[in-house]
C-alpha cells in the first residue's frame, strides 16, 4: 500500500521554497507514494510544474468563499500594517495569531506530512494536521525576520522534524534553540540542473545591451531581506566611477515603489531597472555578465545556487549562509554588505579577465547532484 503524503506551502509564486519544491515533487516514486499538496493561495506562475501526480487540496482557508475572500483582505492589510505596528515581527505570525481559530483541521490522516516554509505553512501542520510525522522546513534565518521564537517554540515542539536548508542555518538553529537538536536535520533546497540549463536558452527581449555596456542581474522578491537598496546605493557607487552598466531587478514585491523612488532620486534610471516578476528568470541570469546577491540574509541562497548551474560569475554580500556555496575567489567573490564593497567586488570582477575566466573553469567542473543526494535524505526522514 501506497504512503501517503501532505506538502504545505503558501503559494508558488517566485521564490527559492516554491522552485526547490518544484524542483523535489517529480523526483517523488509515486509507485510508493501518494502526494497530496495543499496551497494556502493559488494561482501561482509555478502550479503549471506540478507533475500530474500531484493532488492539489482544495481548501477554503475560512469556510466559504465570501470569507476566505475577507480572510485573505485581512491577511494583505495586515502585511501592510505590520512595519509600522510590528516592525521586528513577522508578517505571518501576526497573521496566524489573528485568524488561526477560522483554519479548518484537516480529515486525512497521513503517514508524513510536511510543511515547506516557516510561518503559516508549519502553524498549520502542528495543530490543523494528523500524520504519524510531521516536517518542518526552515528556509529562511527566522531570527532576522523576525519570527518570536517564544511564540513558535509550542509549534516545533509537535514537530518530529525540523530541516534547515544548508549548513549554517542548521547550526544557527542548534545554537539558538537547542531544544530543537535531537529533531534537527539538514536536507539542501533540490534543483535540477538539466531543466534550467534548459529553460536558460528561452528567447528574452527586454534585457537588451547598448555597446560596451556591462550586464548584472539580480533576482529575489523586492523585500528587506534582499536588501535591493544597498544594491542601488552599490549602482550608484559604479556610475561615480564611470562604469557602463546595465542592472536589471527581477522579482516583484512590497518594496518596489520605495526601490523605484530611490532609483529615481539617485538618477538611476538609465542603470537600474525593475523587470518585475519572471515565470523564467533563467534567461536573464545567462546573458548576464555577473549575477549579483545583495542580501542582507537567506537560509540557503538557491538563486546563487541557480546562478553556478549556469556558470555565470558571482558577487555576492558576506551573509553567513553564502560560505556554503562560494569559496571567495574561487568560485565567486564576497564582499561586505555595504555599497563601495559591492562596487569594488563587481569591478575586481569585470576588470580581472583571469579571474573571471578561473571562477567560470572553476564553476563549469562543480556538479550539482542535490536531485540524488536530497531526495535520498528526504526518504529517510519519512520512511525511518
Amino acid at each position: 500500500m501506497k504512503k501517503q503524503l501532505l506538502f504545505i506551502i503558501d503559494w508558488l509564486r517566485l521564490g527559492g521554497a516554491e522552485k526547490s519544491l518544484i524542483s523535489l515533487l517529480p523526483l517523488i516514486d509515486y509507485s510508493h507514494y501518494d502526494v497530496d499538496l495543499l496551497i494556502f493561495k493559488r494561482g501561482g506562475i509555478y502550479e503549471k510544474y506540478l507533475p500530474k501526480e500531484v493532488n492539489i487540496i482544495d481548501y477554503e482557508l475560512f469556510g466559504s468563499s465570501m470569507a476566505g475572500t475577507i480572510g485573505n483582505f485581512v491577511f494583505d492589510a495586515l502585511l501592510s500594517l505590520k512595519f509600522k505596528l510590528y516592525p521586528k515581527r513577522h508578517g505571518a505570525e501576526i497573521y496566524w495569531r489573528t485568524v488561526h481559530s477560522q483554519f479548518k483541521p484537516l480529515t486525512k490522516v497521513y503517514n508524513a506530512a510536511i510543511a515547506y516554509q516557516q510561518g503559516t505553512p508549519t502553524f498549520f501542520l502542528a495543530t490543523k494536521v494528523k500524520a504519524d510525522k510531521k516536517l518542518a522546513w526552515v528556509n529562511a534565518d527566522i531570527f532576522k525576520a523576525g519570527y518570536d521564537m517564544n511564540y513558535c517554540k509550542s509549534f516545533y515542539e509537535k514537530i518530529d522534524h525540523v530541516v534547515a536548508v544548508s549548513d549554517k542555518l542548521a547550526g544557527l538553529l542548534q545554537t539558538k534553540l537547542p531544544w530543537i537538536t535531537d529533531r534537527l536535520a539538514c536536507i539542501y533546497d533540490i534543483l535540477n540542473p538539466v531543466l534550467i540549463k534548459e529553460l536558460s536558452k528561452e528567447s528574452i527581449q527586454d534585457m537588451a545591451r547598448q555597446g560596451e555596456e556591462y550586464i548584472f542581474v539580480t533576482v529575489g522578491r523586492l523585500s528587506q531581506p534582499k536588501n535591493h537598496m544597498l544594491a542601488v546605493d552599490a549602482a550608484l557607487v559604479l556610475k561615480q566611477r564611470g562604469l557602463s552598466f546595465k542592472w536589471y531587478f527581477i522579482g516583484g514585491g512590497e518594496l518596489k515603489s520605495a526601490i523605484e523612488k530611490k532609483i529615481h532620486d539617485n538618477h538611476l534610471t538609465d542603470h537600474v531597472t525593475l523587470l518585475g516578476t519572471k515565470e523564467n528568470p533563467y534567461p536573464y541570469i545567462a546573458n548576464a555578465d555577473v549575477y549579483i546577491q545583495s542580501s542582507s540574509f537567506e537560509g540557503f541562497g538557491l538563486t546563487i545556487a541557480e546562478a553556478k548551474i549556469l556558470h555565470k560569475p558571482i558577487v555576492s554580500t558576506n551573509f553567513d549562509v553564502v560560505h556554503d556555496q562560494i569559496e571567495d575567489h574561487k568560485n565567486g567573490i564576497i564582499v561586505g554588505m555595504n555599497p563601495e564593497s559591492l562596487a569594488d567586488g563587481i569591478i575586481e570582477l569585470i576588470n580581472g579577465e583571469s579571474l573571471r575566466q578561473s571562477i567560470i573553469n572553476n564553476l563549469e567542473h562543480e556538479k550539482n547532484t542535490t536531485m540524488e543526494t536530497e531526495i535520498s535524505k528526504l526518504y529517510q526522514l519519512i520512511d525511518n
